[in-house]
């Protein structure tokens, strides 16, 4: 709930899909387009060709001892890490075997990717995965960092700083000039890549009201799955250039954020909640202009809730009631309450709200209750459910990379497979979008996992029995990408789920948080293509594991389709307690009517 005035009903008496929300939402989701370039845009300019030794000559080879075998005659063998020397004979002997001393030859140019530019083959290998590593890193210190502050600063703010960021770095990346630039670099465009993105996703959240608050995040879906699929024509229509072209390019998507803070408004159910009655109400004027309401009609649809608020409001004599749950000190002067001309939520004003009482006046004067990180860890049963959602963000973090990143290593033309990859998330965002409202988030996160433990599995067992060829190698193919249709539908499911089932000023840092422990998933998937050298079914196999072990855990909190999002830990814990698990409770749309 958020105290006096239902931000829900603001949002449904200005038409839930109104001028105002559609730019506004059109902004935001532009913005998400942006954020999965630089995220899996390793796939081409991190993509490792086909290399070899590069040819050498005996003075190499041997050094200061070259003299003694200058009447000799050798084969070379160019292996990809090493150069065999043996004897030129009918029965040659293996003489010698050393690393690549000239250096590599690729199977193409050596400007065209990072790995060939530097060298990031044989035992500089881990340097090209740790680059995408440092970028999950990064995104877990953004997460903790901006959320947080976009709770005790605003979401707008902390949103255009991340994506200015986003841009300038995006853009000084192409300009390299070496390796070590490069990798702490990528360590920041992780971090405000994620600032920026969190902070989108609840700007997103907090702009629709709670029937539509679904559709928001399945657009979302759609537009991170429209930049993932245009990286792929992109990478083939630079695949002639060098990888810092295909870095700019990619750069200047993020260009428009130079004007983005004049374009976008703050949410208001935040200004609200931090007892900006000022900003929130121009925010609402501006919408009720654009959309064609009435700006006092829309207040006026916007109801008390608190039913403690609501019982110190009656007609009787002067007195104070304090209302003990939300420590909320009221001033009545006894008449019932006809017009609120000025409100804020019960737990976030700072500056008195006036209400008529057929000329008289009542005074709230209530605390700022703010929350940060460590407030998850002083209530257990809050704990207890982050703990779940904080496991089942790292499954699908781990997962969701995994698949993408090691897409370029499947048999045939690696654009082709990136596409069918990265394609097959549109029907992820349809099939969320039919079940999220009417089986509810946790069921639909549930079945999601349930599809990708299961396909991994095949997969699995296909690619290990066919050595991925043949007819059960085509198999093991057609279910990877089921598998990665499950992880996506997932991981947009819990993007949603997830703030629900966290109070107005600890949402974002639930979020935060959340999305800086699945970046552990993030940092070790990708080096699942070096362990499937080693073990064919390792990666497969543990993937299939912790989704089906994701699919136990969820069981056992609470469905949040239907309720109003909570303000106070108070509110929290009691909705927890009523409808942990399978127990069953009424919505409260439905306990309204």
């Amino acid at each position: 709930m958020d105290g006096a005035l239902d931000v829900d009903e603001i949002w449904i008496a200005l038409g839930p899909f109104g001028k105002y929300q559609r730019y506004q939402l059109a902004f935001i989701l532009i913005g998400i387009i942006p954020l999965a370039f630089h995220l899996l845009s390793s796939v081409f300019i991190a993509y490792r060709p086909p290399f070899q030794c590069n040819d050498t000559t005996v003075d190499i080879i041997f050094g200061d001892d070259s003299y003694i075998y200058d009447n000799a005659s050798y084969n070379f063998v160019y292996n990809k890490c090493s150069i065999d020397v043996y004897t030129d004979s009918t029965n040659s002997t293996l003489i010698k075997s050393t690393e690549c001393l000239s250096g590599y030859s690729y199977s193409v140019p050596k400007d065209r990717t990072l790995v060939t530019e530097w060298d990031l083959v044989c035992d500089r290998a881990e340097l090209a995965e740790f680059s995408q590593t440092l970028v999950i890193l990064g995104q877990a210190f953004g997460a903790a960092i901006f959320t947080s502050l976009s709770d005790r600063f605003g979401r707008r703010k902390v949103h255009v700083l991340g994506h200015i960021s986003l841009f300038t770095i995006s853009f000084a990346i192409a300009w390299s000039p070496n390796y070590t630039v490069f990798a702490v670099l990528r360590f920041i465009l992780g971090a405000v890549q994620q600032g920026s993105g969190l902070t989108m996703a609840i700007l997103s959240l907090e702009l629709l009201p709670l029937k539509e608050r679904y559709i928001g995040e399945c657009l979302g879906l759609v537009f991170w799955t429209t930049g993932i699929n245009l990286l792929s024509p992109m990478g083939y229509f630079f695949r002639n250039l060098s990888w810092r072209y295909l870095q700019m390019a990619l750069a200047l998507f993020s260009c428009y954020s130079l004007v983005e803070y004049w374009i976008m408004d703050e949410s208001v159910r935040w200004l609200l909640a931090n007892g900006k009655q000022k900003d929130a109400e121009r925010v609402v004027r501006k919408a009720a202009k654009l959309n064609g309401k009435n700006f006092d009609d829309v207040i006026k649809a916007a109801t008390v809730k608190s039913p403690k608020e609501m019982t110190a409001l009656i007609p009787g004599e002067n007195h104070v009631s304090h209302d003990k749950k939300n420590d909320i000190p009221i001033l009545l002067n006894g008449a019932e309450p006809d017009v609120i001309k000025e409100v804020g939520i019960g737990t976030g004003l700072n500056e008195d709200v006036e209400i008529s009482h057929g000329g008289e006046r009542a005074d709230f004067a209530a605390p700022i209750k703010r929350y940060n990180v460590i407030t998850i860890f002083r209530h257990k049963v809050i704990l207890f459910n982050s703990l779940i959602l904080w496991y089942t963000w790292l499954v699908n973090s781990l997962v969701y990379y995994a698949l993408s990143l090691t897409s370029s290593t499947l048999s045939g033309d690696r654009f082709i497979n990136y596409f069918l990859i990265a394609i097959v998330e549109y029907p992820a965002a349809l099939m969320e979008l039919l079940l999220i409202n009417r089986i509810g988030r946790r069921k639909t996160c549930i079945l999601f996992h349930v599809i990708a433990g299961i396909a991994l599995a095949v997969s699995t067992i296909c690619k290990t029995l066919s050595d991925g060829a043949g007819t059960l190698g085509a198999v093991s193919l057609v279910f990877n990408l089921v598998g990665k249709f499950g992880i996506t539908g997932s991981f947009s499911t819990v993007f949603l789920y997830t703030p629900e089932l966290y109070p107005t000023n600890l949402r974002n840092a639930g979020i935060g948080i959340s999305s800086s422990v699945a970046r552990i998933g993030g940092m070790l998937a990708p080096f699942a293509g070096p362990l499937m050298d080693y073990i064919t079914w390792g990666p497969g196999a543990i993937s299939a594991a912790m989704c089906l072990l994701a699919v136990y855990l969820l069981t056992f909190l609470p469905e949040t389709k239907g309720y109003e999002l909570p303000t106070t830990i108070e509110e929290l814990k009691t909705w927890y307690k009523d409808h942990a698990g399978d127990k069953k409770g009424k919505p409260l749309e439905d306990e309204n009517n």
